[in-house]
């Protein structure tokens, strides 16, 4: 199992390091074929005693005075929520880039700011500290994909795993 950005692993596909992968947000990328798992929520990660923390929902208009932390700018939840704050017409104060999610967890949960985490994120023990608050329609989300080269043998290893992720966020 590996971590990092999809353009980096998507390369290890091509060369044949990795079998699959499991991408969010991925567009089309050539040589690799691209079976969509579904799309999942995207929530705002606030502190506990923060004043959003209590709401059923929150409008991105409510976050123009926020503080945000985000993922480094090639990662695909930091394009994605870029991508979402401009077309809420917002452009906050970015007082950290990190690589690790849990990492910005840790620091929303020290009170230095908000950000935007999927929703699978939500239900670990990483959010201690936080709550994480649903949008109002239209919910964000974001698309996972499962990448594999065409061009290689799938192994028995991969087409199980394949058809298991497959099955588990159809169940999720």
């Amino acid at each position: 199992m590996f971590e990092d950005t999809t353009e980096k692993l998507a390369r290890q596909l091509e060369d044949g390091t990795l079998d699959l992968v499991i991408a969010s947000g991925s567009k089309a990328i050539p040589n690799l074929a691209r079976h969509s798992l579904g799309r999942e929520a995207l929530l705002l990660l606030v502190p506990e005693n923060h004043r959003l923390a209590r709401r059923k929902n929150i409008k991105w208009s409510e976050l123009a005075v926020e503080k945000f932390l985000l993922l480094h700018e090639e990662h695909s939840l930091s394009i994605t929520v870029r991508q979402l704050l401009a077309a809420n017409h917002l452009n906050p104060e970015l007082v950290l880039r990190g690589a690790q999610l849990v990492t910005i967890a840790r620091m929303v949960a020290a009170g230095m700011g908000v950000t935007v985490i999927p929703q699978m994120m939500a239900e670990t023990e990483f959010v201690k500290g936080c709550v994480a608050v649903p949008f109002a329609k239209p919910v964000p989300t974001r698309e996972l994909t499962l990448l594999r080269n065409p061009l290689r043998a799938e192994s028995k290893a991969a087409a199980a795993f394949r058809e298991e992720a497959a099955a588990a966020f159809l169940n999720s």
